[in-house]
C-alpha cells in the first residue's frame, strides 16, 4: 500500500467512520424495529392456527380411540370380519371429511378392513400418520391395529391464507408442501406441532412493499455518503499533494520496474530520513521478488510434472474400475492384491458348483418384446448377483439366462462351509423370486420367470484358461458337467442337490430324495435331493408329514393305509401343538 494511499485512507477513515456508523445504526434500528413487530404479530397468528390444528388432530385421535373400543372390533378376534368394520371406517371418513383412509391391519400386517375397499387383504406397507392398537374386550389381548393414512391436505384446509400471507408445511425437516413461490421477498415464522413433531407449520409474509421503502432509504443514504466522501476527498487531496513530493522519485522508479519488468533495478537512496528507509526497504523487496520469481518458475515446472503423473494415475484407476465389472469381485481383488498371476495356470480343488436357468426362456423370448425381456432379465440377474456376492460366491459367467457360480476358490471357508453357503444362497434366491414375481406383476408382466437350480460338490480344475491374448478364469471337469445336468433335471422353482452336497449340509437342512437320474456322459445313476430349511413350512394347499420314513402330502392321503393314516394324524397333532 502506497504512502499516498495510506494518508488518504487515514483522513477518510477519521472523518467518514463516525458518519457511516451513525447512518448504518439508524438504518439497522429502523429495519429491526419493523421486523420485530411484524414477526411478533405473525407469531400470534401462527399460535392461533397451531391451536386449531392441534384441536383438529386431537379430535381425530379421540375418534380413533373410540372406534378401537367399539364392540364391533371383536369381529376381528373371532375371525368373523364382515362389512361392519369397513362400513364404520367409511362413515367416519365422511364425518371427518378426511383426505386419506383408515385401515385395520392384523398382527401379520394384512389389511382386514379399510375405508379403501380395494386395499383389503393386501399387505400394509405405508407409513401411518396415526396408529391405535385394538384390544379384545374378552381377554384384553391385542388383535389388530387401527391406522390412519392422513393427507396433509387436511391441515392445509385450515390455513387462513391471504394475498400478503401464506402458510406452508415442512415435513421431516426437508419436504416442503403447499408453499407459495410467488413472493419474491418474504419473512417467515414457524412452529412444530405438539401432536406430530415431524410437521412444522410456517407462516410466510410478502415483504416487497417494505423492501421498496428500504431500497429508497438505502439509495438516499448512498447518495449522502458519496457526496460527503467526495467533499472530504478533495480536502484530503489538497493536503496530501503537499506531502508526497519527496517520494516522487520512488514512485517513478516503481513505474519503471512495473513497465520493464526489470526486478534487478535498484532505487537510489538519497536521504537518511523515513523516505530513505523506505527506499532501502523497497530495494530489498525487489530483490526478494526476483528470487521468489525464480523459485516459482522451478516450483511451477515441478508441479506441472506432478499433475501430469497424477492424471495418468487417475486414468489407470478409472480403467481398473471399469475392468472390474467384467470380473468376479474375488478374482479382481486377488489379481490387484498380487495374490494371483494372470497366466495360463490351473489347480485341482474340491468346489461346490451351482447352476440356475430360467424355465422356458426360449419360448418366452418369442412372446415378449425385446425391451421388456431385457428389463426383466437384467433385473433378475442383478438381484441374483447381489445375493450371490452376499454369500461369498465366485460368479463364473452368465450364459444367456443361465448363471454359473462356484464356492471354494479363490477364497474358501472349508468344503462344508462352502456347501452350506451355496445352499443358503440358493434358498435366498428362491425366496427373492417371489418378491420379483410381485414386482413384475405390478408392472404388467403376466408371465414372470420361473427358475430351477442344481448344486453339486466335487473336484474341479480351476484356473486361467484360454490364450496369451485372452484368458478366462473358470472351472472345468466332470463335476461341472454333473452340476449342469442336475440343474436341467430340476422342476420349476425347485432346488436339486447331489448326494455329495447333501452329506455336507444334512445337519443344517432337511433333504428329501426326489429322484435318480442317469446323466448324459455318466455311467452310474445319481441320487438327487430337494432341500429346505429345518423350520416347519405350511403352504396354502399342501402339508408335508413324515410317516414310515416317507414324505407324503395331503394329496396322497387317500392312498395311505389305515395304519399310515393313524401315524399321519399323530404327526399332525404334534405339529399343531408345536405351533
Amino acid at each position: 500500500m502506497s504512502f499516498k494511499l495510506k494518508i488518504i485512507l487515514l483522513i477518510l477513515s477519521v472523518s467518514l467512520i463516525p458518519y457511516i456508523f451513525i447512518m448504518i445504526y439508524m438504518g439497522n434500528t429502523f429495519e429491526k424495529t419493523y421486523f420485530t413487530k411484524t414477526q411478533q404479530e405473525m407469531k400470534t397468528q401462527l399460535d392461533i392456527t397451531q391451536q386449531t390444528i392441534e384441536q383438529y388432530l386431537s379430535t381425530i385421535q379421540r375418534d380413533m380411540l373410540f372406534m378401537s373400543t367399539l364392540d364391533v372390533m371383536n369381529d376381528i378376534y373371532s375371525q368373523d370380519v364382515d362389512r361392519r368394520i369397513t362400513h364404520l371406517l367409511i362413515n367416519k371418513k365422511k364425518d371427518l371429511k378426511l383426505d386419506g383412509n383408515f385401515f385395520v391391519i392384523d398382527n401379520k400386517n394384512t389389511i382386514i378392513a379399510s375405508s379403501k375397499k380395494i386395499s383389503l387383504l393386501t399387505k400394509y406397507n405405508q407409513t401411518p400418520f396415526f396408529t391405535q392398537e385394538i384390544y379384545s374386550t374378552f381377554d384384553k389381548t391385542k388383535i389388530a391395529t387401527l391406522v390412519l393414512d392422513f393427507s396433509l391436505q387436511n391441515i392445509s384446509n385450515l390455513f387462513n391464507n391471504s394475498k400478503e400471507r401464506h402458510y406452508y408445511i415442512i415435513r421431516n425437516k426437508k419436504e416442503i408442501l403447499f408453499k407459495n413461490d410467488s413472493f419474491t421477498s418474504k419473512i417467515n415464522v414457524q412452529k412444530t406441532l405438539n401432536t406430530k413433531p415431524s410437521i412444522e407449520i410456517v407462516l410466510e409474509q410478502n415483504q416487497e412493499n417494505f423492501l421498496t421503502l428500504l431500497e429508497n432509504y438505502k439509495r438516499w443514504f448512498i447518495i449522502a455518503l458519496v457526496l460527503g466522501a467526495i467533499v472530504i476527498a478533495f480536502i484530503a487531496l489538497y493536503f496530501i499533494n503537499r506531502l508526497i513530493k519527496p517520494i516522487l522519485m520512488l514512485s517513478t522508479a516503481t513505474d519503471e520496474i512495473t513497465n520493464k519488468q526489470d526486478y534487478t533495478y535498484q532505487v537510489p537512496v538519497i536521504s537518511n530520513d523515513e523516505i530513505g528507509t523506505l527506499s532501502k526497504a523497497f530495494n530489498k523487496l525487489i530483490t526478494s521478488m526476483n528470487n521468489a520469481l525464480v523459485q516459482l518458475k522451478i516450483e511451477a515446472k515441478n508441479r506441472e510434472e506432478l499433475i501430469e503423473e497424477k492424471g495418468k494415475n487417475e486414468v489407470l484407476k478409472e480403467l481398473s474400475t471399469k475392468l472390474s465389472r467384467y470380473l468376479s469381485p474375488q478374482i479382481y481383488q486377488s489379481i490387484f492384491e498380487g495374490k494371483q498371476d494372470v497366466t495360463l495356470t490351473s489347480k485341482r480343488k474340491k468346489l461346490t458348483i451351482f447352476f440356475s436357468d430360467i424355465v422356458g426362456f426360449t419360448e418366452t423370448t418369442d412372446t415378449m418384446e425385446s425391451e421388456d425381456l431385457s428389463e426383466l432379465l437384467n433385473d433378475y440377474l442383478d438381484k441374483m448377483t447381489i445375493i450371490a456376492l452376499k454369500h461369498g460366491a465366485t460368479i463364473d459367467k452368465y450364459i444367456g439366462d443361465s448363471i454359473m457360480i462356484f464356492f471354494g476358490d479363490p477364497y474358501t471357508k472349508g468344503v462344508q462351509q462352502d456347501a452350506l453357503a451355496c445352499v443358503n444362497m440358493a434358498l435366498e434366491m428362491q425366496d427373492h423370486m417371489e418378491i420379483l414375481h410381485q414386482k413384475w406383476k405390478e408392472k404388467g408382466f403376466t408371465k414372470p420367470f420361473q427358475i430351477r437350480m442344481g448344486i453339486h460338490t466335487g473336484y474341479c480344475t480351476v484356473g486361467n484358461f484360454g490364450s496369451q491374448e485372452r484368458l478366462e478364469y473358470t472351472i472345468i471337469g466332470s463335476s461341472v458337467n454333473l452340476a449342469s445336468r442336475i440343474e436341467s433335471a430340476a422342476n420349476p422353482n425347485e432346488i436339486l442337490i447331489s448326494e455329495e452336497t447333501k452329506l455336507l449340509v444334512d445337519d443344517t437342512f432337511s433333504c428329501k430324495q426326489q429322484k435318480k437320474i442317469l446323466p448324459k456322459g455318466f455311467k452310474r445313476s445319481v441320487a438327487l435331493y430337494t432341500v429346505k430349511t429345518q423350520t416347519h413350512n405350511l403352504s396354502k394347499h399342501t402339508i408335508e408329514v413324515k410317516t414310515n420314513s416317507q414324505w407324503v402330502t395331503t394329496d396322497d392321503i387317500n392312498s395311505l393305509s389305515l395304519k399310515e393314516k393313524t401315524n399321519l394324524k399323530k404327526s399332525l397333532n404334534t405339529f399343531l401343538d408345536a405351533l
